[in-house]
């Protein structure tokens, strides 16, 4: 009971954020707060799940499944979404429609630039885990946070995003301590949890940041750092609420990568649709059809991608223990 309890909330969260980060994507400009905490947040439930498994061959293994053949797999789309969107835009013409695919293959598909950085986390954070005591890890984890904000601070960049993934490294490691703490089945009193989510409400109406780890636009520290720990704790004690499975929410929350890897195109050929063939000036009304239109394409996107592509989507292990690719009638192997 209590694992589908705990499941069900969790799904719930990421649904309601991959919801706000679909929002924000629609239409950017007047929503910077829909996305300011989302991915701390999804960081943090990253580090939730975070764990070593039987040694690095099969930690690396698993990552591989779930995260770097899913971004492959989104980054082939995008870049034939992209393709396609040139060909219109050069009216045919191939040698133009090539010229302006972007050098950086993440900017066929932005939103993938989470994937990466998190593979990178796992990466670094398996490392600590694997050679650190524990206090060293929490201390290692926010110094990194600190040399990562230091570093975009001063106008610098590590990539390929590896200060980012510096910056988010607390958030993950977060996560993780309050795993290994059993904050995920603690149930704080009610007057508690609506006093923390009160306070945090407070503190972001009179002190709103605006936070965009991929362009490394971070308010100061406190704000970063504090502010977005509130936000996580309020959130996720909140929703603790969550009993079972909220219809479509807590769908897209369970397949929200697949929401996150295939939304860019579909927001991309509506707004096209909306704003050029159906003549709609209206910002607001714009915002509204193409987001609604969006998660309700997603629904028909989740089910055929999650049926006919599993080993690409996470859903199943494409790679075998001694790195054989999996066959379709090997069916032991849900992830």
């Amino acid at each position: 009971m209590a694992t589908k309890q705990r499941i069900a909330f969790l799904d719930f969260i990421k649904g309601v954020c991959i919801i706000l980060l679909v929002s924000f994507h629609v239409q950017p400009k007047g929503h910077e707060l829909h996305q300011t905490f989302l991915m701390p947040i999804f960081f943090f439930l990253s580090g939730l799940n975070f764990k070593t498994y039987d040694g690095f061959k099969a930690f690396f293994r698993r990552k591989v499944n779930t995260l770097l053949v899913p971004l492959v797999f989104f980054l082939i789309i995008g870049a034939v979404y992209c393709f396609c969107r040139n060909m219109l835009e050069s009216h045919f013409v191939v040698s133009q429609a090539f010229d302006r695919m972007p050098l950086n293959p993440i900017y066929n598909n932005t939103p993938m630039w989470f994937l990466f950085v998190l593979f990178m986390i796992n990466i670094i954070y398996y490392a600590f885990v694997r050679f650190l005591p524990r206090w060293s890890v929490i201390v290692l984890s926010l110094l990194l946070g600190g040399v990562g904000y230091w570093i975009a601070s001063h106008g610098y960049v590590l990539e390929p995003y590896l200060d980012i993934a510096f910056v988010a490294m607390p958030f993950f490691m977060l996560g993780n301590e309050a795993s290994k703490l059993g904050v995920i089945n603690y149930r704080p009193p009610l007057f508690s949890t609506l006093a923390l989510v009160a306070a945090t409400v407070l503190w972001v109406y009179f002190d709103t940041p605006v936070i965009n780890m991929l362009k490394r636009n971070y308010p100061s520290p406190l704000l970063l750092f504090g502010m977005t720990t509130m936000v996580i704790f309020s959130l996720f004690f909140a929703c603790q609420q969550v009993k079972r499975p909220v219809p479509i929410i807590s769908y897209f929350g369970r397949y929200s990568l697949i929401v996150l890897g295939t939304h860019y195109f579909v927001i991309g050929v509506l707004r096209l649709i909306v704003q050029k063939f159906l003549g709609i000036d209206d910002k607001t009304i714009v915002w509204l059809s193409i987001l609604v239109v969006t998660m309700a394409i997603e629904i028909p996107v989740i089910y055929l991608l999650i049926r006919y592509f599993p080993r690409f989507t996470a859903q199943k292990e494409l790679f075998h223990d001694d790195w054989r690719i999996k066959s379709s009638g090997e069916k032991k192997d849900n992830i």
